[in-house]
């Protein structure tokens, strides 16, 4: 019992120290903001949407669209349950093309997240 007493005195001392700690760091003023959407969003139009089918039917091979402004970088993901985005070419004009080298399962498409990074 008394060891659960040391215990639970130490934990909240703990948290009386940290506690102000973290609040002091996250109000710093040069506190920096991460995450997607943190900066000016531009507002970029997709549009002619096209997926290539792999030679396994069940697999897009590749997807191209088009932005309505000049991009430097862009990226897509077709799976709301991956974290990983797949990097597009741009191949002519507003035109962009994203290769997935071993297809992607079209079962498994539920979505269509561009991210464009502007020049």
């Amino acid at each position: 019992m008394k060891n659960l007493i040391k215990l639970f005195a130490f934990v909240i001392f703990l948290g009386a120290v940290l506690f102000p700690i973290h609040a002091l760091a996250s109000s710093h003023p040069d506190a920096k903001t991460s995450g997607e959407g943190a900066n000016l969003i531009s507002g970029w139009t997709v549009s002619n949407v096209h997926y290539e089918p792999s030679s396994d039917p069940s697999l897009v091979k590749r997807v191209s669209f088009d932005l309505d402004a000049p991009a430097s970088m862009v990226s897509v993901k077709l799976d709301s349950k991956s974290t990983a985005y797949t990097g597009c070419t741009n191949v002519g004009a507003l035109h962009w093309q994203c290769d997935f080298p071993g297809g992607i399962s079209i079962s498994s498409m539920d979505e269509f997240h561009v991210i464009a990074v502007g020049n």
